[in-house]
């Protein structure tokens, strides 16, 4: 703990954010809810991975599978898989910058903030191409995509705070 403690205000906001940011976003990458359509007796959801179809009183949940081909699909699968990898590395370093004397570079910090922002850019490219290709078939933004959205805004106060600590040192 003594490197948290020692830390300045700015890296130990950075690192509460960037684990927020990090656990909203997996918990978002995981579900199905990003996008939803509702009619009179039917509901589907879609997913990154999964999609959910509800007809009457039942429900099936199975892999994502789209009457065209669709390779927005899996390029808004990769940018979010892109995104995840940097976030966590993002996380990993900023770990080792505080906790591990022997990390404590400048080029640690930086990479960290070069990582955060890398992630959110590939996770808001990616939620933008899922979003508009759904809304333009009816979708609205369900709970999925909007914690996504909600930890990629922690990662960006993280960034901003990995900044504000570098321009401190």
């Amino acid at each position: 703990m003594a490197g948290f403690m020692s830390a300045s205000i700015w890296l130990k906001i950075a690192l509460i954010t960037l684990l927020t940011g990090t656990l909203l976003y997996v918990i978002g990458f995981a579900t199905v809810s990003w996008m939803t359509l509702w009619s009179a007796r039917q509901h589907w959801a879609y997913g990154l991975w999964e999609q959910r179809a509800c007809h009457g009183g039942s429900c099936g949940t199975g892999a994502v599978r789209y009457r065209y081909s669709e390779d927005w699909q899996r390029a808004t699968q990769a940018l979010e898989v892109l995104g995840l990898i940097c976030n966590l590395l993002a996380l990993l370093i900023l770990l080792l910058y505080m906790f591990v004397d022997q990390c404590r570079r400048r080029n640690a910090l930086i990479a960290t903030i070069v990582f955060i922002f890398a992630a959110v850019f590939f996770i808001v490219v990616g939620i933008a191409i899922f979003a508009i290709k759904l809304e333009e078939r009816g979708f609205s933004v369900g709970w999925s995509m909007g914690i996504a959205i909600v930890g990629a805004i922690f990662m960006f106060v993280a960034g901003i705070m990995s900044i504000l600590h570098s321009l401190g040192r």
